[in-house]
């Protein structure tokens, strides 16, 4: 059964890590990101990490994600998974 839940947009960061529009948001929210500068055209986000280092988000087509990212969809809602790294036990 296909489940149809929205993704509030995908981002590349300059870390070389993809992210959801949610998971963006909860990283926000939670203080683990705090938001320097937002530019519109174009539409880019820079954020301060918890170590201090800045990191620039830019929005992407979810078609443009590496064949190396998933986006899973769980109770937290939709985020992008690098395949590549192994799943912590």
């Amino acid at each position: 059964m296909a489940v149809n839940v929205p993704i509030e947009g995908v981002f590349e960061g300059t870390n070389g890590r993809y992210y959801t529009g949610r998971q963006v948001e909860r990283r926000l929210r939670t203080g683990a990101w705090m938001p320097c500068i937002q530019q519109r055209n174009p539409d880019r986000l820079l954020v301060e990490v918890a170590d201090g280092a800045l990191l620039m988000l830019a929005p992407i087509e979810p078609t443009d994600l590496p064949s190396w990212t998933e986006i899973r969809i769980d109770g937290r809602g939709a985020r992008v998974v690098d395949t590549r790294r192994p799943i912590p036990e």
